[in-house]
């Protein structure tokens, strides 16, 4: 091999390298971004339990107060439908009141209950962990590695915390 077909086969070579280099650097690229988008779509899906809660939990209590006050207030929660954008009605429920007009937890059970009559789906987070606990009078959704929603029947209000 003569010194002109050495440097050709180097450059050949360099320029496979750098090639490959800025594949691999737009594949990487892509997935990190991919990652975020993800990551965003997780935290808009739990931005949208939260405001459910709030939407349906001013209305739980706007019946309340509405109904004067009563100790058992049958709702008929609804729904938008995220398929069709439409309302949809959800199961009509019984719920015991606080004192002040919110719904009343007493156990983790009571808490799996209420996610369910207030978003009106079981609780679960797109194949990740999603759980309930009830501490200190206070229900805990929690949402494995991104958040925790609290929902404080005391006051009637619903927190959200990232994790």
């Amino acid at each position: 091999m003569n010194r002109q077909d050495l440097l050709e086969n180097n450059r050949s070579r360099f320029s496979w390298i750098v090639t490959f280099c800025i594949v691999l650097l737009v594949v990487l690229l892509l997935l990190i971004s991919f990652v975020r988008t993800i990551e965003q779509a997780e935290q808009q899906v739990v931005e949208e339990y939260t405001q459910t809660w709030v939407n349906q939990l001013a209305q739980v209590h706007g019946l309340w107060i509405a109904r004067f006050r009563p100790e058992f207030l049958e709702v008929n929660l609804y729904q938008l439908d995220s398929l069709t954008g439409e309302q949809k009605a959800l199961e009509p429920i019984t719920l015991r009141m606080t004192k002040s007009g919110w719904p009343v937890v007493s156990s983790r059970q009571d808490c799996l209950v209420l996610w369910q009559q207030i978003v009106g789906v079981e609780l679960s987070f797109e194949g990740k962990a999603s759980d309930a606990e009830f501490l200190q009078q206070r229900c805990y959704f929690t949402f494995e590695q991104l958040a925790v929603m609290v929902y404080s029947p005391q006051q009637g209000s619903i927190t959200k915390e990232w994790l």
